[in-house]
């Protein structure tokens, strides 16, 4: 049975022995290309043309702003915040077409700018490749999520503006965090590109100002979109919301009050506001929301100078 005489007494493999190498053969190629697939589709993280052009255009302009020095620091984080905005733009209208430009690209600004700005923190090495990693996952991630939110079918839940809020108190502290390091002599850390002994002059003060304020303006009119408010109530918040961010960023840059943990002052207070303004009317006379708002901001304030001036 196991083999097959023909003619002279020569013997040839049974055709039944053939067939096994085969299938043997036939099922190791299947597993491999279900590795493969299954490798491919690992987190559905495929990288398209649109996000391997934005990786690559943040990462370079990230890297210029960490080796710049001066006015040219500064231009190089407004690149990184553009490139973002571009880039993500681009995503936007090559994988999910018919979707109107939208919170993802503030989003993507702030990652940017957050981008440019964390990485002149850091001493030059292989830090600065996992800076550029963490700030690429981090852009993907909060614009895919923005995506499925906007393409909800019933619209923004109460989790959802819960969500939002959250990323956005995130994404401005980072963005703040950027800004701070990204104009000359605001924040210095020793051995990074941050530490040089620029003064900090009253075009740096009103720097800082102005972009906490537009970041915080843009965030809290966003949230007041999804809260589904009048034009009128979400051009109110976006006001409130940057008056109070700028005067406070700028007093922090004026009096050098924890520098570093400014973002993070400013991140808590946008964080009360934002609780404040998604309350309704009625119920903004409630002591226990007026005790919360209070204690957040009274303890914030405490951190704050515990932590000392000039940091």
């Amino acid at each position: 049975m196991g083999s097959l005489r023909v003619g002279d007494g020569a013997r040839y493999p049974a055709p039944m022995t053939m067939n096994r190498g085969r299938q043997q053969k036939s099922a190791l190629v299947k597993r491999l290309a279900l590795l493969a697939d299954t490798t491919a589709e690992i987190g559905d993280q495929e990288v398209s043309r649109p996000w391997a052009e934005t990786y690559v255009a943040i990462s370079l302009a990230m890297l210029i702003a960490h080796f710049s020095n001066g006015s040219a620091t500064t231009l190089a984080g407004a690149a990184a915040a553009l490139l973002a905005v571009v880039g993500v733009d681009a995503v936007r209208r090559a994988e999910v077409r018919g979707l109107r430009p939208g919170g993802e690209l503030i989003l993507a600004g702030l990652v940017g700018l957050g981008g440019a700005g964390a990485i002149r923190l850091i001493p030059t090495g292989l830090a600065l490749l996992i800076v550029i990693g963490i700030t690429c996952l981090i852009l993907r991630a909060v614009v895919e999520w923005e995506f499925r939110l906007r393409q909800a079918p019933g619209g923004a839940t109460h989790r959802d503006r819960v969500a939002a809020l959250a990323v956005s108190t995130f994404m401005l502290f980072g963005a703040s965090l950027g800004a701070i390091a990204l104009i000359p002599g605001v924040v210095t850390v020793p051995n990074t590109p941050s530490a040089r002994p620029d003064a900090v002059g009253i075009f740096a003060i009103l720097a800082v100002g102005i972009a906490n304020a537009a970041m915080a303006a843009l965030l809290a009119g966003r949230l007041a979109h999804l809260r589904d408010e009048s034009r009128s109530a979400i051009v109110r918040d976006a006001l409130g919301a940057a008056v109070l961010n700028g005067v406070a960023s700028a007093a922090f840059a004026t009096f050098g009050a924890a520098r570093l943990a400014g973002p993070a002052g400013l991140a808590v207070l946008f964080y009360a506001r934002e609780i404040w303004a998604e309350t309704p009317e009625g119920e903004r006379n409630d002591s226990r929301l007026v005790l919360e708002i209070l204690i957040l901001v009274i303890a914030t304030a405490a951190a704050l100078l515990w932590i000392g001036v000039g940091r």
